[in-house]
């Protein structure tokens, strides 16, 4: 992990548990604290997702592109290398005819 992953990753970890002690020490009731600990657990996990399923959607797009570009690439290739072993096989067979 380099230094700024750590930094990162230090300031989340305070900032969750500064809200953890926050809701703990707030003056609502037990049961009222609890419910709204659920309901911005269920919204950040919400959120991830919904973060983890574009990024998913973005990636497969990216995937996709690389994929026809490689591909496009490979076509290309073997158009050229086919067009250069007839062009080697043609000259082949003109030398061939002419020393024949």
């Amino acid at each position: 992990m380099d230094k700024n992953q750590k930094f990162l990753l230090g300031a989340l970890s305070a900032l969750l548990a500064g809200v953890a002690v926050g809701l703990l020490v707030a003056p609502k009731n037990g049961k009222e604290t609890r419910e709204l600990i659920k309901n911005k657990a269920g919204d950040l996990g919400g959120t991830a997702k919904d973060k983890y399923d574009k990024s998913l959607e973005e990636l497969t797009a990216l995937a996709d592109k690389l994929k026809e570009g490689f591909n496009n690439n490979v076509n290309s290739v073997k158009e050229k290398a086919g067009s250069i072993a007839h062009n080697v096989s043609d000259k082949v067979h003109g030398v061939v005819n002419n020393n024949a």
